[in-house]
């Protein structure tokens, strides 16, 4: 029955009492073969029976009260157990705001016409008064090559041409008189004819000696130089219209839906984030493929006021497809890479992951249902699902 009692009792208090059971149980084996003695001993004893008991019993008490005061002091003690601090964070309430839903991609300042101006004549350059920068009309000389040449062959194809139309003039004379045949005169016609192309060629290449801007605009590059050899193999200058500048902008490929059916409503707005200007842009042209290489698109942009921009300079273009008015909002910065973000509730972070989020580069729409919930801003990082937090900021 002591023994029972002590294993009842036991079973209340972790691995020590375990291990005291297993203390008792050893006890109980030892102690076995003694009682039996015991049990001999005492009937071979001729003494009364209590008296001869009287040891064993004061044995058991006190083997009893060992363990209970051993129960009593293990019993007594609490165990230390730590609590980790509570995560700070701060939170902040969604903001009404209109949100336009935009992609931004990066570009260079074009010319929507830049015409190189090729000589169609070779010689040495004799004239060369123009340097970039410079604003030409269309019809100004840009350059004048050595003529010499081009004025012996025209004075040459002037010469035969004279001497076959006096021929052709004498022939004609003659034939009245039946004194030349009608095949003579033909064949003089046809020379005549070929001096008369020869000579007006030989204008043209004489006149090709003064090289003329073919449009009005400003020249970006002017690499001769006076006495250099003019060729058809390089441009004398190039020649941009800096009065109809462009943008080509390389767009990723999951917005061509979205972009192609924008159409003319698009938002397109150009700006350089080192020369600190912007402007609108009017949409010229969306590609009607997708380049498999890059998986990209291209959206061609005529800029609205041209004035503030440099031909090469590079500019960032966002393309606005969509607009939404007056909706609940929070920074970008709250949300962690994959999307996700944490809000609080009765003193623990919930975790939610929208889909289909309608943002721009700054904002993006709360979800709905939680418009009223306060979204951890700082410490989203590093807290977990229903982990207890402790709120240090709060901001709306």
């Amino acid at each position: 029955m002591l023994f029972s009692a002590l294993i009842l009792i036991s079973n209340s208090y972790g691995y020590f009492c375990l291990i005291l059971i297993k203390c008792l149980d050893i006890l109980n084996i030892l102690c076995t073969p003694f009682a039996y003695y015991t049990l001999i001993t005492m009937s071979e004893n001729k003494k009364p029976l209590w008296k001869r008991s009287i040891k064993y019993i004061v044995f058991i008490i006190i083997i009893s009260l060992a363990v209970a005061g051993l129960w009593m002091f293990f019993s007594s003690r609490t165990a230390e157990t730590y609590t980790s601090p509570l995560r700070n964070v701060a939170v902040s309430t969604a903001v009404r705001r209109d949100i336009s839903e935009s992609v931004t991609a990066s570009s260079y300042i074009e010319s929507r016409s830049m015409v190189p101006v090729v000589p169609f004549v070779s010689g040495t350059i004799e004239k060369y008064g123009i340097e970039a920068g410079d604003s030409v009309e269309k019809g100004d000389v840009i350059a004048v090559i050595d003529k010499s040449a081009y004025e012996l062959q025209a004075a040459q194809a002037q010469a035969a041409l004279s001497a076959y139309s006096s021929s052709y003039t004498r022939l004609l004379q003659l034939q009245k008189s039946g004194a030349v045949s009608q095949q003579d005169i033909e064949t003089v016609k046809a020379q005549l004819d070929a001096a008369q192309a020869q000579n007006d060629l030989a204008q043209l290449q004489l006149s090709y000696t003064e090289v003329t801007a073919p449009v009005s605009g400003r020249i970006i590059m002017a690499p001769s130089t006076q006495g250099s050899i003019a060729s058809s193999q390089s441009p004398l200058a190039v020649i941009a219209d800096t009065e109809n500048l462009v943008v080509n902008v390389e767009i990723s490929e999951r917005y061509y839906p979205l972009i192609s059916a924008a159409g003319d409503s698009l938002e397109i707005t150009v700006y350089s984030t080192q020369g600190g200007v912007s402007s609108s842009a009017s949409l010229i042209s969306i590609a009607p493929y997708i380049n498999p290489a890059t998986k990209t698109f291209t959206l061609k942009a005529g800029i609205d006021d041209p004035s503030l921009f440099t031909i090469g300079m590079y500019v960032k273009v966002n393309v606005a497809y969509a607009s939404h008015e007056d909706m609940m909002t929070l920074p970008q910065s709250v949300r962690k890479a994959d999307g996700s973000l944490y809000y609080v509730e009765d003193g623990y972070a919930r975790y939610i992951a929208p889909s289909d989020t309608v943002e721009d580069d700054e904002y993006f729409a709360v979800p709905a249902g939680y418009e009223d919930k306060q979204f951890i801003i700082e410490g989203q990082n590093s807290v977990l699902d229903g982990e207890k937090v402790n709120v240090v900021e709060s901001e709306r």
